[in-house]
């Protein structure tokens, strides 16, 4: 951003919303309008040198390197109006002493008590309040009269800023088939012991093969500066004619499954950015075909598959291992998600939903919500907290681990065909993929922690045409990126857009 393109912030364009409970699905955010927001404080922690004595002369001393402070948690406070005649709210909140969220939007022309209609929203995750306090309540003179404020102080576990976001296709030169997934597969770093890079830089998408002559394989595209510049290569262990189903980063490989091979595919990301990678095949452990991978961790991927298979591995290169073998159920899965290395949901067709609470050493079904539909993508926010997509254009949700579902409505919810991948970058900001019966990919997005989803973009702008989105990336953390696979307009070439 430019200095040109800057428009100051005036106080009087600030609006508050806080969400009692924090930000969650059941969970409203309420319009304050009778309160604002203090200014920010955010200390980064405090820079020490570390010095040696200099070898150009006695007492002279030469920096050779620096430790950092530990941060401080984020602040600011809320000013609002003393009631008369009702129960203060912060000193409420104050006496409960939950954590709650806040958000301050900023906008000019729009109603400023519509939560989704923003120029940019300043999000506060986890707050507490530290202190409270009045102004006089009571005058003893004539000069003395005045409005009583109160205020109280809080202190957040995260801050950052949404955006309004612009999409563009990305890539258009070189995807010629169908983009099934993509992923990013990046860090922040500040340039010790990698490139430099704001962690969303490195991204990988997998694209049909083509079985008509002349045949060709399934390819593998990227980029390593954030979708300026991309390029491609074929997965060269697998044939014409099979397609990939899904992919992720394992340590320090790509790791591409295929229901069509019954296999894995892996090369090294160092390797397929210098152009020199070997890809292998891994068929050892599969039986029923593969169809999603989800990854914690390096030694923490689960694998799953057709005719009620969930597999686990410690190390992809060597194999898989049946942790459900058609016991559960006979259905294909179709999605897999894991909140943290024990607690992993998988859903699939028919309405299945498996679910573990130790890491698969033993799993359990789940009734789920939609009898008779194909369960296609599902995040877990916690471990009873789950949004689950379907094949019917249904996006569903449970506080309960499945006990009880609610169908959380979208924009247009009767012109949508089905809902293909949903992931949240922070606890409050989700996207959810799709398309509509038109047909059209849309990607949808919610800023309250699943309460409430709108159409992305923002604003005035569009998604690229397309006529589906198969698939949605985001980076950790970072909640004003997220990319999208799919298929073009025409109904033939690939999609990959970005939005930011």
């Amino acid at each position: 951003m430019s200095n040109g393109n800057l428009t100051p912030l005036q106080t009087g364009f600030s609006r508050v919303f806080l969400t009692e409970g924090r930000a969650r699905g059941d969970h409203t955010p309420v319009y304050m309008g009778c309160m604002r927001a203090g200014g920010i404080d955010w200390s980064l922690g405090d820079i020490t040198k570390i010095e040696c004595p200099s070898d150009k002369g006695y007492d002279k001393f030469v920096e050779r390197g620096k430790s950092k402070g530990a941060a401080d948690r984020p602040s600011t406070s809320l000013v609002g109006r003393y009631a008369a005649d009702l129960e203060s709210e912060l000193a409420r909140l104050a006496r409960i002493g939950c954590s709650f969220d806040l958000h301050f939007h900023i906008g000019v022309c729009t109603d400023p008590t519509l939560f989704n209609t923003f120029q940019k929203a300043i999000v506060f995750e986890e707050v507490d309040l530290t202190n409270y306090n009045t102004d006089d309540i009571g005058a003893l003179e004539e000069g003395e009269r005045s409005a009583v404020n109160e205020t109280g102080d809080i202190s957040a576990r995260e801050f950052y800023e949404v955006l309004m976001l612009a999409f563009a296709e990305v890539a258009g030169a070189i995807v010629t088939n169908e983009v099934v997934d993509v992923v990013v597969c990046d860090a922040i770093s500040c340039g010790e012991c990698d490139n430099p890079s704001d962690g969303c830089e490195k991204v990988f998408a997998i694209a049909n093969s083509v079985n008509e002559s002349p045949g060709a394989i399934a390819e593998l595209v990227f980029t390593q500066d954030a979708g300026t510049t991309w390029d491609d290569t074929e997965i060269s262990s697998m044939d014409v004619g099979e397609n990939p189903d899904d992919l992720a980063c394992v340590g320090p490989n790509v790791v591409v499954i295929s229901e069509d091979s019954v296999s894995l595919h892996y090369a090294d990301k160092d390797d397929i950015w210098a152009g020199t990678e070997v890809w292998y095949e891994v068929t050892t452990g599969f039986v029923g075909e593969p169809r999603a991978i989800y990854s914690v961790s390096p030694r923490h991927t689960w694998i799953v598959g057709n005719s009620g298979y969930i597999y686990f591995t410690e190390d992809p290169t060597v194999g898989v291992t049946a942790q459900v073998a058609s016991t559960l159920t006979g259905e294909d899965y179709r999605a897999v998600h894991a909140y943290d290395t024990e607690n992993v949901l998988v859903v699939g067709n028919n309405n299945t939903v498996a679910i573990t609470r130790n890491g698969g050493t033993t799993w359990a079904d789940v009734v789920g919500p939609n009898p008779d539909e194909a369960l296609l993508c599902c995040w877990m926010r916690g471990p009873n907290e789950w949004f689950v997509g379907c094949d019917d254009g249904t996006l569903w949700y449970t506080v309960d681990a499945g006990a009880n579902w609610v169908q959380k409505n979208l924009p247009a919810q009767a012109t949508i065909d089905a809902l293909t991948d949903i992931q949240f970058s922070t606890p409050t900001v989700g996207w959810l993929s799709g398309y509509t019966t038109t047909p059209a990919g849309r990607i949808w997005r919610t800023i309250d922690g699943g309460y409430e989803w709108y159409v992305a973009p923002e604003g005035n702008t569009l998604l690229p045409a397309n006529d589906r989105i198969n698939g949605i990336a985001i980076c950790p953390g970072e909640p004003n990126i997220v990319w999208g696979a799919g298929l073009n307009d025409d109904a033939d070439d690939g999609f990959i857009v970005k939005g930011a």
